[in-house]
């Protein structure tokens, strides 16, 4: 079990997640380590200054969505949190179900005292700390030698192993493990979620627990599909963070944009409340006029940039500019130049966004 304190967890985890470097992840970090940290005298100024500097600097290009003067002890929990995942998914500690179990107790424990965030700045802030988590992995390297071979996962051969290579036919290859190739470790096949070693679920609720960053690494294969959650849409209720996280999921491109029609498309299947369906058509239409004005608000021509959203295409054809308008808060003048006001319609039952329409009551159901 991990008894660093938080300056040296700041030092070892934080600073080089948030700023980029090797990453140090020794042991697991239990709910009275941290309650240990508010105890505890604050990290090295110099070192936190760094770290919220840099952090700053990440918010700053998303919008205003909240100022940095510290950290708070909530982001340090979620980042521990993350510390105790990552242990486990090193093949020594992975099949040691003893192991796993005290690891899902820590992370659960600690997932529950963070919460859900409730505010513009609580959600910033996690960002702010979380958002090079999809750049995380772990390089592996096989070293073979003339009287066998050895393999070293995440750190570097000792240096007598591979001295002199030519004379003692040394040969390096290294394979890099990327966040989700490694949280693979964390999957038991033929076990459920209710399973007191399994990890998946709780690996799922420490993405949502920072929903920017969840909604920007939406783009993930099986079994870490994105999907919405009261979290996500909490915190898209936020204008100014609703704003942020269409411009940084159009930065990405258009596979996190399809993932996230996707996932919209499969939260409708089991019919979620109206205001639901609304929240993700505002989202998606926003997104939509935004990418359109931004590409094609200088002139006729549509910049190369922008981002094919059929979902959101579909919903504003079928409402019309007018409609459309109403959710987005732009001017039906300023739609109709950057988007077409009429295009040819499917039919309904090949509407791609009939169930979204449907959900939001703007739409009838299909006539069976």
């Amino acid at each position: 079990m991990a008894e660093a304190g938080v300056d040296a967890f700041v030092r070892d985890f934080v600073e080089p997640l948030v700023l980029g470097g090797r990453v140090v992840v020794d042991g697991i970090i239990t709910p009275s380590v941290v309650a240990g940290w508010m105890r505890s005298p604050h990290p090295d100024a110099t070192r936190l200054a760094r770290v919220c500097s840099s952090v700053r600097g990440r918010l700053a290009r998303l919008g205003p969505v909240g100022d940095v003067d510290t950290l708070p002890v909530d982001a340090f929990a979620l980042a521990a949190v993350w510390n105790n995942l990552l242990a486990v998914t090193h093949p020594e500690a992975s099949a040691r179900r003893p192991l796993r179990r005290f690891a899902r107790r820590a992370c659960l424990a600690l997932l529950e005292w963070v919460g859900v965030p409730g505010a513009r700045g609580e959600v910033a802030l996690r960002h702010g700390v979380l958002a090079r988590l999809g750049e995380l992995g772990r390089v592996d390297t096989h070293v073979e030698f003339w009287a066998g071979y050895a393999d070293f996962l995440g750190v570097s051969p000792p240096a007598a192993l591979v001295a002199l290579p030519s004379l003692r036919r040394v040969r390096e290859s290294k394979k890099r493990v990327d966040l989700f190739g490694l949280l693979g470790a964390l999957v038991t096949p033929g076990r459920g979620d209710t399973d007191d070693a399994e990890l998946v679920d709780v690996a799922r609720a420490a993405m949502a627990a920072s929903p920017l960053t969840d909604v920007l690494l939406a783009d993930r294969p099986a079994p870490w599909t994105f999907r919405w959650t009261p979290s996500h849409l909490g915190a898209l209720a936020d204008g100014s963070v609703r704003g942020a996280a269409q411009r940084a999921v159009l930065a990405r491109g258009a596979a996190t944009v399809r993932a996230l029609e996707q996932a919209t498309l499969a939260a409708m299947r089991i019919a979620p409340p109206r205001e639901v369906a609304r929240t993700l058509l505002r989202f998606h239409l926003e997104m939509l006029a935004f990418d359109a004005l931004g590409s094609r608000g200088v002139g006729s021509t549509p910049a190369s940039s922008t981002v094919a959203q059929p979902l959101a295409m579909d919903a504003y054809v079928r409402l019309g500019p007018a409609a459309a308008a109403a959710w987005t808060g732009v001017s039906v003048d300023d739609l109709t130049r950057v988007l077409p006001a009429e295009t040819s319609r499917t039919p309904l039952k090949n509407t791609p966004s009939a169930p979204l329409l449907q959900g939001a009551g703007l739409m009838e159901e299909p006539v069976l």
